[in-house]
């Protein structure tokens, strides 16, 4: 592109045009992009419905007792549910909340 060597000053010509040119878009886009807070965003029409809210009691529940399981199919299957739950970890602690049948 050029014929010989460049001398020093007009290499610092190009780089000091060069940076100008890319500070110059960088304003511009930090200009832009300041001017998108006018922008007004999109409004959420809330509708009020005329239903009444029913509220769940609460239901007391009677603590779990492995002790009580008298099948031996699901002493089987809590034994094997708490051996597959604490298999990923050594120092797992292992609560049985409930145990239930299904059919």
């Amino acid at each position: 592109m050029f014929k010989g060597t460049i001398s020093f000053m007009t290499s610092l010509q190009i780089t000091l045009i060069s940076m100008v040119v890319v500070f110059l878009i960088l304003a511009i886009l930090a200009f832009v992009l300041s001017l998108f807070k006018y922008i007004p965003a999109e409004k959420v029409i809330k509708i009020k419905k005329a239903t009444p809210t029913i509220t769940p009691k609460k239901v007391e529940k009677e603590k779990f007792d492995p002790s009580k399981i008298k099948s031996e199919e699901m002493q089987v299957a809590m034994m094997v549910a708490c051996i597959e739950a604490a298999e990923e970890d050594k120092d797992a602690k292992i609560k049985v909340v409930g145990i239930k049948e299904l059919n």
